[in-house]
């Protein structure tokens, strides 16, 4: 299965762990993108440029429609709400266990199939 993700957040050592253990785990993963256009698992910590979340709906805006994961440390409701309308898969920090992996695998697996 290919399994392409993009990374995005403005935390270098976050960035780097991300991408570390995602490619152990068999992930594709690319350099983060200024506005990406193919449709691949974005991945975006809250933090991404101050708000990773308005960001999303920036990119949601433009009509990028990519399957997403975001990256929350205590999400109130109001960011799980922004998520859903999103249509963002939304994770807590700290990330433990297979959440993310079992996130990834997921969405790609369902979004190669469409």
């Amino acid at each position: 299965m290919d399994r392409p993700v993009i990374l995005f957040a403005s935390d270098p050592a976050l960035l780097s762990a991300l991408r570390f253990s995602l490619t152990l785990e068999g992930f594709d993963v690319r350099g983060n993108t200024e506005r990406p256009t193919s449709p691949m698992c974005l991945i975006i910590d809250q933090g991404f440029r101050s708000d990773g979340l308005a960001w999303l709906a920036s990119l949601r805006a433009d009509g990028n429609a990519s399957p997403a994961i975001l990256l929350v440390t205590h999400p109130d409701r109001t960011v799980r709400a922004s998520a859903a309308v999103l249509g963002a898969t939304l994770i807590e920090k700290p990330l433990t266990g297979d959440d993310l992996s079992d996130a990834l695998t997921d969405i790609l697996t369902h979004h190669t199939a469409s």
